[in-house]
């Protein structure tokens, strides 16, 4: 499961008083401007620092969509019924059971009792509360209504968790079936049919081609297998390791988007997640251009924070959120129809919401339909790999047949 740091940052720290002795020490991120203040006043002076990554909580769950949607239907509870923030995050860090969540949730109420805002504090915690609840948060506290936005995030994260888990869901079978199929087809290849074709072959009579490559194949996988295996896990490895470059990121979306019909699912995904943010974002007061700026940063890297970019440039040029949308290439005729009509009528905010829904439901039907193109997809190709199997088992056995007629 990926690791989410509660704290990510710590800096070491090398400080000196007017006598010349030397301390050294390290402490995190967040309560550096404390530490330096508990230094000037025993006379110590930092002349030296620098940032590391904090790995103390390297086996940490990572917060799901659902933790955060749970965590913020509790404080919209505990702040609409009068409850203050810093009241609120201790009594929720007694009873949370994600210790990732659990830790930073006190990191952040000891941020707000010092007197910070409470966007201000869950920002230093960018691998636990992502950037979009951050600024929902900001609008929340500067409207005067952070119960109500704690509301709206909670369904929103909900939603969003429901969909990644219909994903999941419609993956998972066709999944199995692959990796089960592929270790039964390893056992045949590097157990069963070279002793099969051995037996013939030491009848001496003449290998057939395909039983040839076969056999080279198995034979290659018996002597090799280990090479194979540490070859897939440094790939995997690596392409870990290089998921958030954004050169690489943007050669996978390419890849996606060039896939037939996984495209059209990743693209309803995508609109799906823009009409989800600015229908909140838009509900909750926020003009369009700063929304879009919002919606963009959820994009992360990749062709459709680029579009995203390019639709806001547009849009603070004068244009319509409908033409800024089709001139940065999100094309979707749908979308820029509904679009439009909601300009026209100035309902822009319930249009999204429905959009949102109509996307939503278009998805779950995308992938429903998915499986049932994959399943029989993955069987056809396993049953080919098997009949190569048989036919050069067998080939050899009629050549024998037909030398003793």
């Amino acid at each position: 499961m990926p690791v989410v740091k509660a704290v990510d940052i710590i800096i070491k720290y090398w400080a000196i008083n007017m006598e010349g002795k030397k301390i050294k020490g390290k402490c995190e991120r967040y309560k550096f401007a404390q530490l330096k203040a508990s230094l000037r006043e025993e006379e110590y002076y930092i002349y030296n620092q620098s940032s590391v990554k904090n790995y103390r909580n390297v086996f940490l769950k990572k917060s799901s969509m659902m933790d955060i949607s749970v965590l913020c239907s509790q404080m919209s509870i505990m702040l609409g019924a009068g409850i203050p923030v810093s009241k609120t995050l201790d009594d929720l860090e007694k009873q949370c059971g994600n210790n990732s969540v659990k830790q930073t949730l006190k990191a952040v109420k000891e941020e707000v009792v010092k007197g910070k805002e409470l966007h201000e504090s869950m920002a230093q915690f960018k691998y636990v509360f992502p950037v979009f609840m951050v600024e929902m948060v900001k609008i929340g506290e500067e409207s005067g209504r952070l119960d109500e936005i704690f509301k709206k995030l909670s369904e929103y994260y909900e939603k969003c968790y429901s969909i990644i888990s219909s994903l999941k869901t419609s993956l998972i079978y066709p999944a199995i079936t692959l990796v089960v199929s592929i270790f039964v087809l390893l056992f045949l290849m590097v157990d069963i049919v070279p002793q099969f074709i051995d037996i013939i072959i030491s009848n001496g009579s003449e290998v057939p081609v395909l039983t040839k490559i076969v056999m080279y194949s198995c034979q290659f996988l018996r002597l090799h297998y280990i090479q194979i295996l540490a070859s897939v896990i440094f790939i995997g490895i690596i392409s870990y390791g290089f998921r958030k470059n954004c050169r690489v990121a943007d050669i996978v979306e390419n890849i996606k988007i060039r896939i037939p019909y996984f495209n059209k699912i990743y693209s309803d995904l995508m609109i799906f997640k823009i009409c989800s943010s600015m229908a909140i974002l838009v509900k909750s007061g926020v003009n369009i251009i700063t929304a879009l700026k919002i919606t963009s940063e959820l994009a992360g890297h990749g062709i459709m924070s680029n579009k995203m970019e390019k639709a806001i440039k547009y849009v603070e040029g004068g244009e319509s959120i409908c033409e800024a949308m089709s001139k940065a290439k999100i094309n979707d005729k749908l979308f820029l129809s509904l679009i439009n009509t909601a300009e026209n009528t100035g309902n822009i905010d319930v249009m999204f919401l429905k959009l949102e829904q109509l996307f939503g439901n278009k998805l779950d039907r995308c992938l429903k339909k998915m499986v049932r193109i994959v399943e029989p997809i993955i069987i056809i190709f396993l049953s080919l790999l098997v009949g190569i199997f048989v036919i050069s088992a067998l080939m050899p056995i009629f050549t024998i047949m037909e030398s003793t007629l």
